[in-house]
């Protein structure tokens, strides 16, 4: 809840215009307002939420007229996150963030009451928003943030001021705009810039940056918590004894260590940690498993991709019985490393046994695969000709590709 008073004190030379002593919502989105709301118009490239000032004010909200929309959200969730003395976890990483997130919010849940940033509101609006969400019975908070460049984990950290903060790992995503690992694992590290004394991170033990991240640190040995399967570690494979994960491989494991890391710290007993890995389940389309009469298993985990995410999932694709069908897409933001990237998993394919392999796309050339396709169309069509009963098909790529509409042309006989 926002007084009006205490938003102009906040937020320097804003006015707020409309009705109303106090608001309980901010909403950038004059969609999904509601009377009592405060309207926050966004300024970006392709919009101007300031055209939309009327609507808001139809619709029984009050307007905030300010010259920087965005700085004024931002300010405004990093008061408003303040007022809670709840643990608040940052998870960051160049794959499995979203996935460890959604499931240490699942953990968390069996023992608080937990917010989590839904889908991508991962960025410099949507953390935000979702600190903006916080009421009085939230006992703990769970903020994937995701970047491009240096600088951006740090303004996300300084608004959410995690007390536990995650990096995953590091990996190739990101380098079209960083340039090199080394860079990467620069703007990852920001996440721990505002942990104090009695804060904590959690850091992948077997990462190739594991020193270069705990470098970054300035926090007592005794507040770094590892997870890892090769190197030594805090949190290892035999915690997971007992426990059934709901999803298969290798990559998965590390997401339920570094959740483990996070449970431990804040004291939750081992049968709420299994109980909340057991139930837990993915964000649409992330390994999002599809049965059907035939017996074809489509394995649909077309939110995102990167190398690393990439060869997780076509190791469990080679894991798994019957012929193995690979639908993969372009992977982007990798720079001048996009072809190199490109080539090895098709050369990973190859060395996997994977049966047939369809590339769709630009970049995805360069994975040489059975067949290849620039469009969707003609891809779906072929792929239809060759499924055959009881095949395992995974379509991945990175989410400006849309391969979910791949999985909906197969999904039914």
């Amino acid at each position: 809840m926002f007084k009006r008073e205490e938003i102009m004190g906040i937020v320097k030379g804003a006015r707020v215009r409309g009705p109303g002593s106090s608001f309980r919502n901010i909403c950038t989105d004059t969609r999904r307002i509601k009377r009592g709301d405060l309207f926050i118009p966004l300024k970006g490239k392709k919009f101007d939420g300031n055209k939309f000032r009327q609507a808001a004010l139809k619709k029984g909200a009050a307007v905030l007229e300010v010259r920087d929309g965005l700085k004024a959200l931002q300010d405004l969730a990093a008061y408003h996150r303040l007022k809670f003395n709840i643990p608040i976890i940052g998870v960051t990483g160049s794959s499995g963030k979203t996935t460890t997130k959604d499931m240490i919010a699942a953990v968390l849940s069996q023992q608080m009451s937990t917010l989590k940033n839904e889908e991508n509101f991962n960025n410099e609006i949507g953390v935000p928003l979702t600190l903006l969400r916080l009421r009085p019975q939230h006992k703990a908070a769970v903020i994937e943030m995701a970047m491009q460049g240096l600088g951006e984990i740090e303004l996300l950290a300084r608004i959410a001021r995690p007390t536990i903060s995650v990096v995953t790992n590091i990996g190739e995503a990101h380098l079209e705009f960083l340039k090199t690992k080394r860079n990467v694992a620069r703007a990852k590290a920001e996440i721990f810039k505002y942990l104090g004394p009695k804060d904590h991170a959690v850091i992948n033990a077997d990462d190739e940056y594991y020193e270069r991240l705990t470098s970054r640190l300035k926090l007592p040995i005794s507040s770094v918590v590892t997870f890892g399967i090769i190197e030594k570690a805090d949190i290892t494979p035999k915690m997971l004894k007992g426990i059934k994960l709901p999803l298969p491989g290798e990559h998965m494991i590390y997401n339920a260590l570094a959740v483990i890391a996070v449970a431990r710290i804040l004291g939750l007993k081992k049968k709420r940690i299994k109980r909340g890995l057991e139930v837990f389940r993915p964000s649409s389309n992330r390994w999002d498993v599809i049965n059907r009469r035939d017996g074809v298993k489509i394995i649909n985990d077309t939110y995102n991709a990167n190398p690393q995410s990439m060869t997780a999932a076509l190791k469990v694709l080679a894991w798994l019985q019957g012929r193995k069908i690979a639908v993969l897409g372009d992977m982007f933001e990798l720079g001048r490393r996009s072809r190199a990237a490109h080539g090895r998993i098709g050369r990973l394919c190859r060395s996997l046994g994977i049966d047939r392999l369809i590339s769709i796309g630009k970049a995805a050339r360069a994975m040489r695969a059975d067949h290849h396709f620039a469009t969707k169309a003609p891809a779906i069509r072929k792929l239809k000709s060759l499924i055959r009963p009881g095949d395992r098909i995974l379509v991945k790529a990175s989410r400006g590709m849309h391969l979910e509409e791949v999985v909906e042309a197969i999904r039914k006989i």
